[in-house]
């Protein structure tokens, strides 16, 4: 294969992730404004096995077609947003729709840095992968102890810093694998909920953080 077929379907693949990434993102945003009002845990354990076993399903909706696989995407994110409602809810009180706002639009540039970083530094960042799911497992760990043994100021604030860290690896990751992988729906959709989920995660480390930080609590 030839370069310009090379660039060809490279630049095709990055149209359908920035297609179904504008999709999952105001799918998640519509959702969230939704489920703010959720205070039931009923519901919440609910949309938590949604969103578990969702992710699930829209790999398996991809696989079966294009069509079913964008109308699993939109569910998943949808209940996604949902899912975080009362979350978000939470941070919007505790430091205000400005600081959201900002801090939003900076955890996209930081995406859109590492995404350009990623895929045309031509550094192979895949070799991050297996560190950063180390990395991961850790943090969760941390994350479960917190929600039992309340975590002190300053491991709170470290957290959300190491967080920040290894889902900005993700990113870059996840743009490396999309500039180097075959151009198919089946990698698109892959690629898309990876991205999605490095961006949800960040965002809601960048505003933990911000709290943290500024001591703001509701």
């Amino acid at each position: 294969m030839n370069n310009p077929s090379v660039s060809l379907s490279k630049g095709s693949l990055f149209s359908k992730v920035s297609l179904l990434l504008t999709i999952s993102f105001a799918l998640s945003a519509a959702g969230a404004y939704m489920g703010q009002g959720i205070t039931s845990i009923g519901a919440m354990i609910g949309l938590g096995l949604l969103f578990f076993f969702g992710s699930f399903g829209v790999r398996i909706a991809a696989k079966s077609s294009v069509n079913a696989g964008v109308f699993a995407l939109g569910a998943w994110t949808f209940v996604t947003g949902l899912f975080l409602g009362p979350t978000v809810h939470h941070y919007v009180a505790s430091i205000g729709p400005n600081a959201i706002l900002v801090t939003t639009l900076g955890s996209a540039g930081l995406m859109a840095a590492c995404g350009a970083i990623g895929a045309l530094s031509g550094i192979n960042f895949s070799r991050l992968g297996n560190f950063l799911m180390i990395a991961l497992l850790g943090l969760i760990v941390v994350g479960i102890w917190g929600i039992f043994v309340p975590l002190s100021h300053t491991v709170n604030i470290a957290y959300c810093i190491i967080g920040i860290v290894i889902f900005t690896g993700f990113f870059l990751v996840d743009f490396f694998r999309l500039a180097n992988s075959e151009n198919t729906w089946d990698a698109a959709f892959d690629l898309t909920m990876n991205i999605f989920l490095d961006f949800i995660n960040v965002l809601l480390l960048v505003w933990r953080l911000y709290e943290a930080l500024t001591g703001s609590k509701k």
